[in-house]
């Protein structure tokens, strides 16, 4: 069938809006899902100028979409046609990790979400003037095309009354964020919390503390827009840091923290030497949380020494190391009760507005872009 896309021809180059040849036959697992709405997130943007993957050009990348089940394969029992889904990463649903709920971390996790197709390297998409494939299933899905294939366990039903473009921001950055402050820093009362980058990811970090009863006592937000800073205050952050002003960020912390350190920090710019100012000013068994990432070649080195006498850990969170079938519908829940507004971060924009809406969010005018397509 012919559908419409967002086509990156080579790296660097701008989303193309065009027509592509969707291959539609259904393998038994599959689900095809006519999508209604796509988030950007920023891992979107890095992909299209990554020169070390040339394989993966053409191609269709997005990886926050939503929309509606219209066909089913033979195999496939956690969706029906007419379902509204939110579509996430893809996983296996055998390997011990996917049992255990943690399929962010599924054996073929790479092999399914940043492979150039679908797990046998097929794709699903191609030129409609020369038949060339494009690269489909990029996070299990190429959700920057109005039509696309996906596994069924790479799906998350919900309610229908709930609008699209409030699905599609969830599939990724809201659900890392709130993820890996919940699931993986897992904070009492008693504990100084850190965010770097308070974009949608960051922002929901800071969001989900409203869903604990008793919300560390300090939460510090870092960033270098002020109306993020604004927002993150609004949302619950008791300190914003505005590291163009203040840029010896360890020093910082060191200040706010009265010399003690923090205790759970979380990183969402991916930048080396951020990483490793939150390791220094981390508190007696301290825990770092890497989520962005920048540079595929970035490293971070630590000293042997100060890990083993300070207990720190240093972690990365894939995913928000959250199980999407549960906790998507738990932050939505959360949503619809006022406890986690999110809807907040989000602007709306045709399809069409790509390159706009990009621009938007690499500016921070934007904290959330996501791409409507009807």
């Amino acid at each position: 069938m012919i559908t419409e896309a967002l086509v990156v021809s080579e790296p660097g180059a701008p989303f193309r809006y065009q027509q592509v040849e969707l291959h539609e036959t259904l393998r038994p697992d599959e689900v095809a899902v006519r999508i209604k709405a796509t988030g950007i997130c920023h891992t979107d943007l890095n992909f299209s100028k990554e020169k070390s993957m040339p394989e993966l050009f053409p191609a269709v990348l997005g990886h926050e979409g939503a929309g509606i089940v219209e066909r089913i394969g033979s195999a496939v029992t956690k969706v029906s046609p007419g379902d509204h889904v939110i579509v996430c990463y893809s996983c296996c649903g055998e390997c011990k990790y996917c049992l255990r709920k943690e399929s962010s971390y599924c054996d073929l996790w790479f092999q399914y979400n940043f492979g150039v197709g679908r797990l046998d390297g097929s794709k699903t998409f191609a030129s409609v003037k020369d038949g060339k494939r494009i690269t489909s299933h990029f996070f299990g899905q190429s959700s920057f095309a109005r039509d696309i294939l996906v596994s069924e366990n790479g799906l998350v039903r919900a309610d229908k009354h709930i609008p699209w473009e409030k699905l599609a921001a969830l599939g990724c950055g809201v659900m890392t964020g709130a993820g890996a402050m919940l699931n993986v820093i897992n904070p009492t009362h008693d504990m100084t919390v850190a965010v770097v980058g308070v974009g949608a990811v960051g922002l929901s970090a800071v969001m989900a503390l409203k869903l604990l009863e008793y919300p560390p006592k300090k939460i510090i937000a870092v960033d270098v827009v002020p109306s993020r800073l604004e927002t993150a205050r609004s949302f619950g952050a008791t300190h914003g840091v505005n590291s163009k002003v203040r840029p010896d960020l360890m020093a910082v912390l060191m200040a706010i923290t009265h010399g003690r350190g923090v205790d759970g920090a979380i990183d969402t710019t991916g930048r080396p030497e951020i990483v490793q100012s939150l390791i220094h000013s981390a508190a007696r068994k301290g825990k770092v949380v890497t989520v962005g990432v920048g540079e595929l070649s970035a490293q971070v080195s630590h000293n042997i020494f100060e890990m083993v006498n300070a207990g720190c850990s240093y972690v990365g969170c894939n995913q928000g190391d959250c199980y999407p079938q549960e906790f998507l519908p738990e932050l939505l829940t959360a949503w619809q009760l006022g406890k986690f507004p999110y809807d907040r971060l989000i602007k709306t924009y045709p399809a069409k507005e790509v390159e706009k809406a990009a621009k938007d969010v690499l500016s921070g005018k934007t904290v959330k872009a996501v791409l409507l397509w009807d």
